[in-house]
């Protein structure tokens, strides 16, 4: 709960700036080059996330690996989040941001579980119905999970539209469980 709070706090901040300068989508590709290295580096995560590596140090390591990859705003930004010890949330704050962009661009982001995989007619099918109920321009995610059985499984934000027959199934057996059985007499 704390690290949504803190990463959307700074996410804000970050975001307000990217807008005032018009360099949202530049910015946002900065912070996801810096999310996507730190994640794909083992060693760098250990490094950005142990509390006993002093803000001094992260910030040459920062400055060096991405110096001339991100902007001067970016790397001041990473500065400030690494000063108050903030360095282990900069993968939630460009979630926060990402969402924060979206919303401004009235796009959202749909993980689409299926079965098996979809056509791209049935796709785009979905994609239509999707923007249609949001209001928004959805871009799908889709993903495979046999596990589903059949059907489809939406997650737009944190809002989730289980039309799998696994979820049915589920529903189904909780109702059962809560049902009251009567007893019937029975007749000679």
């Amino acid at each position: 709960m704390l690290e949504n709070a803190v990463a959307r706090r700074y996410a804000q901040a970050f975001f307000g700036i990217a807008q005032d300068r018009s360099m949202v989508d530049k910015l946002e590709t900065e912070l996801k080059t810096v999310v996507e290295t730190i994640d794909g580096n083992e060693e760098l995560r250990r490094v950005m996330d142990h509390q006993l590596v002093s803000p001094v140090e992260k910030k040459a390591i920062v400055n060096k690996i991405f110096s001339e990859e991100i902007s001067e705003i970016t790397v001041n930004f990473l500065d400030i989040v690494i000063d108050k010890y903030r360095a282990t949330y900069i993968p939630a704050i460009y979630e926060e941001f990402v969402s924060y962009a979206n919303e401004n661009r009235n796009m959202a982001d749909a993980r689409v579980k299926t079965a098996a995989e979809l056509t791209e007619a049935d796709l785009e099918a979905l994609k239509d119905k999707l923007n249609a109920v949001t209001g928004k321009n959805v871009r799908l995610q889709p993903e495979v999970d046999p596990s589903l059985i059949g059907g489809v499984m939406v997650r737009i934000g944190d809002k989730v539209i289980d039309g799998s027959l696994l979820g049915r199934l589920e529903k189904l057996k909780e109702n059962l469980l809560h049902t009251e059985v009567k007893e019937i007499g029975v007749r000679n």
